[in-house]
């Protein structure tokens, strides 16, 4: 995505700046900055922010009615095809949404209606406080949010950041609605606010900045919210040298996690840039020195990765890895510190520089696609560090960093005296006594305190479809002036092909998906990574119930080194012993750490329940025997019998000219048709429906209960498929019927939403929830009160609107990367042998009738025998 135009600055008549940032297209985005987070909260108002950002969803006028919210913002804003959304984080509280250019106005009109000072309803905040609480009980269960909570609770002793945005129990009961109000009137003021506009702004008289600003100052003028400074604010300061600390606790997983930071400077130190770039080299990508030397030199952790959390005051350098066994734990910390040792005294090469600062540039470009990347970015930039010009700047420190820097940076940053570390162990286990980490890690001598330093196309149309000379299917699309290009293909496989080629085959298209880009005869997995990594790009293997393939983005200017590295890995792949070998020992962690997510135990029980004896039943992933005995002879096999011409479709989407395209195809099409396989995939019975009601269960003694409800659904070619989606989306969304009835109006859960997977047979479809054990039969009953009312009364004319604008509009967001383009043109290319254009599409969804929705509620969701599946 290449800018034409710069960013510029407005201001509304309270001071409130606002930044429009041109970009044409079908999309724009509307963010409200509000720079106020968890830091503000003093003692009981722990989580008040995020407590805000969700009654801030709440109708406008309901305590002046006395009528409860009934999610009328999101209702109106998703009856044009918008999506409304928000977060909260230490620094800043930023509410945003995102729909089609021309409903732009009105959505911001109405979007705008929650900046008006508000009086919270008390059954409101009652019913929203039971949202949260559930909220926060499902990051009870999860295993990483704990990790970096007590991560985070080790290295913050004094700042706010070491208290979890979101608050504790005991401070969420306790809130009052009048002390919520407080600190809604004290913190949400004018001085700290900000607006940001990305889209199509610019037009031939400037009249569609004129009605932007209009509908601003409507909103969010001196007349809605008055002119006001923010009372001054200071945070208490966390030293940095506070000596090692360390923190074991047993947790309900499988495998040991482990999780290690260093205390290092705020955004705008000097030093921050090349901190991320000494990350990087530590252990960004798999050729990173940490992932080179844990994961495949020594085969003690299936997964290590280094990074910075860098906010607006101090942050962390982050080191965290899942161990393969705790008893590890010492000798995996003596590689860290070997690893870092070896920077300090013999310094880092060029190349590995190049990389990450390959890497670092890229990321920006790639977060950037969007509308919402870019809005985010220039927020951030503007709200939080003040200055639109900061990247560019710290691009340029990044470029500018050498060895000497990084020796110095891991000698001053890197030490005991700066780090915290927590360790996760399974239960079963005997809790590690960590007194022997000071003795291990003592090599990191320290270093002075540092010293510290101010710091200073026209429109795209539709993709054109080419069949090669070998009968392959392809999709292109040229996206001038796009600094970025992908390149998708996919075949059919995945694991309901393999149940044809015999038992010993289930679980190899994972494997293949995970080694396929590790090197090739000529090019070992090493030499590849730091190839790709160089160019800051990506190449990947993919596989799932229906298919494989390959994929990968990269920048324009490297167009020509990776379309011919694609080609190769695609048609030549190693397979090799050594990387197979990595591959089982991840997927093995992955099988067995499905206990430690209810959710997945959820999806796992209702796919084999309901799917029986068909392929959808099984995990892709296989089973741990059959794992360990898929051999290298079998991928190569696998990949064979898969890849030839009839059993293939390619898409490539971006900046990349007609004849640069041709020349690189001609070249892949002959490769391909050397092929010999004649694979066709295996035609397999339609799933029948349940022939009675079915009950599943497991139990694990957590916080929340998962239920997912649910029966055979369509298949991807089926003509209901349209009514289908316009039916989940009226159950669905922040204006659904089961987010206003079992959350809004219930508090019942945080999360409830319908789903489904259309497949090449019959897929399904359902409701999940989650939610406090004791609130699981009122679930379900209200779950089934819900689709009997709609199937009753139908829906109303407004819900049909909504529901066929948010699918829409959802559409045109989902497909704004090059990625996003290429991966559905390949894969509707694969399974229709076409692509349906966006009109048709349109046509489709505005065709669905309130009747076709009730009746395919009533056939898959009433009539159909359901299986319930409640893991607690």
């Amino acid at each position: 995505m290449t800018l034409t135009h710069k960013p510029e600055e407005h201001k509304l008549s309270n001071g409130i700046p606002v930044i429009f940032q041109h970009l044409d297209g079908h999309v724009g985005t509307f963010h409200w900055w509000n720079l106020t987070g968890s830091t503000d909260e003093v003692g009981p108002e722990a989580g008040f922010a995020h407590f805000l950002e969700h009654m801030l969803f709440k109708d406008a006028g309901a305590k002046e009615t006395g009528t409860a919210s009934s999610g009328q913002t999101a209702r109106l804003i998703e009856s044009l095809g918008g999506e409304i959304n928000a977060y909260t984080t230490f620094d800043q509280t930023v509410y945003h949404v995102t729909c089609s250019e021309q409903y732009w106005e009105k959505v911001i009109d109405h979007f705008g209606v929650m900046a008006a000072p508000q009086r919270f309803l008390a059954e409101d905040f009652k019913r929203e406080r039971e949202v949260i609480l559930e909220e926060l009980r499902r990051g009870q269960d999860s295993p990483d949010r704990q990790l970096y909570e007590d991560l985070f609770g080790l290295t913050y002793k004094k700042h706010p950041y070491g208290r979890p945005v979101i608050g504790y129990e005991k401070t969420l009961k306790q809130a009052k609605v009048g002390d919520l109000e407080r600190y809604y009137r004290k913190h949400y003021v004018s001085s700290r606010m900000g607006l940001v506009l990305v889209g199509p702004i610019e037009d031939a008289k400037g009249e569609r900045k004129k009605r932007l600003l209009r509908v601003l100052e409507k909103r969010f003028g001196k007349q809605v919210i008055p002119a006001r400074k923010a009372a001054p604010r200071a945070l208490p300061v966390e030293k940095p040298l506070q000596g090692l600390k360390t923190k074991a606790r047993h947790f309900d997983i499988q495998t040991p996690e482990l999780a290690i930071s260093f205390r290092i400077p705020e955004l705008t130190h000097p030093d921050a840039p090349m901190l991320e770039v000494l990350s990087g080299i530590l252990g960004t990508g798999e050729s990173s020195r940490l992932y080179r030397r844990l994961f495949y030199d020594r085969s003690l952790v299936t997964d290590i990765s280094a990074s910075v959390y860098i906010p607006k005051d101090p942050g962390m350098f982050l080191i965290s890895a899942e161990l393969k066994e705790t008893r590890d734990l010492d000798t995996v910390l003596g590689e860290v510190v070997s690893e870092i040792r070896k920077i300090i005294e013999d310094g880092v090469d060029q190349e590995e520089i190049n990389r990450v600062i390959a890497l670092i540039e890229s990321e920006k470009l790639y977060a950037t696609q969007t509308v919402d990347g870019l809005a985010g970015r220039l927020g951030l930039l503007r709200f939080s560090l003040g200055d639109l010009r900061f990247d560019s700047e710290y691009l340029d420190q990044i470029k500018g960093v050498n060895a000497s820097t990084l020796k110095r940076l891991a000698r001053e940053y890197l030490t005991p005296e700066r780090m915290s570390l927590v360790l996760f162990q399974p239960e079963a286990e005997p809790l590690l006594d960590l007194a022997g980490v000071a003795k291990t890690v003592a090599p990191l001598q320290s270093a002075p305190a540092p010293v510290r330093a101010k710091a200073s196309k026209k429109k795209p149309g539709e993709p054109e479809i080419l069949t090669t000379p070998s009968g392959l299917k392809v999709a292109y699309l040229e996206r001038p002036g796009t600094p970025v290009f992908s390149i998708y293909a996919a075949a059919f496989g995945g694991s309901r092909s393999e149940i044809g080629l015999g038992e010993r085959y289930w679980g190899a298209s994972h494997l293949i998906s995970q080694t396929w880009a590790k090197g090739t005869p000529e090019i070992d997995s090493r030499k590849l990574s730091a190839l790709i990594e160089g160019c800051a790009a990506s190449l990947d293997g993919f596989s799932g119930r229906n298919t494989i393939g390959l994929q990968s983005t990269g920048l324009i200017r490297d167009w020509d080194r990776l379309s011919t590295l694609f080609s190769d890995v695609f048609f030549n792949p190693a397979f090799s012993d050594d990387e197979l070998a990595h591959a089982k020992r991840v997927t093995l962690d992955m099988i067995r750490s499905i206990p430690n997510h209810s959710s997945q135990v959820c999806s796992k029980l209702f796919m084999e329940n309901l799917f029986g004896d068909h392929p959808y039943a099984r995990s892709p992933l296989g089973t741990e025997e059959q794992v360990e005995r898929i051999s290298s002879a079998d991928l190569h096999h696998l990949h064979q019998t898969f890849i030839h011409p009839g059993n293939l479709s390619l898409a490539v989407v971006g900046g990349v000219s007609r004849h640069a395209f041709e020349e690189w195809l001609g070249r892949f099409d002959e490769r391909l048709s050397k092929q010999k396989s004649r694979f066709e995939q295996e035609r397999l019975s339609a799933i029948p429906t349940l022939p009675a009601p079915r009950w599943a269960a497991s139990r694990f003694d957590r916080e929340q209960t998962h239920i997912l409800i649910g029966g055979t659904g369509l298949s991807m070619f089926d003509s209901e498929r349209h009514a289908l989606r316009i039916l989940q989306n009226i159950l669905g969304g922040q204006s659904g019927r089961l987010f206003i009835e079992l959350r809004e109006k219930r508090s019942m859960a945080y999360s409830v939403a319908p789903t489904s997977m259309e497949g090449i047979e019959t897929g399904y479809v359902g409701t999940y929830i989650a939610c406090a054990p004791t609130k699981k039969d009122e679930a379900i009953a209200e779950i089934r009160k819900v689709i009997e009312t709609l199937v009753k009364k139908g829906p109303t004319a407004a819900e049909l609107e909504r529901a066929k604008n948010y699918f829409l509009g959802q559409q045109a967001m989902s497909l704004q990367s090059t990625w996003s383009l290429a991966a559905g043109y390949g894969l509707e290319l694969l399974y229709r042998g076409s692509l349906t254009s966006d009109g048709e599409v349109k046509q489709r969804i505005l065709s669905v009738t309130s009747a076709q929705v009730r009746a395919i509620a009533k056939r898959l969701l009433l009539d159909a025998p359901q299986l319930t599946v409640v893991v607690s």
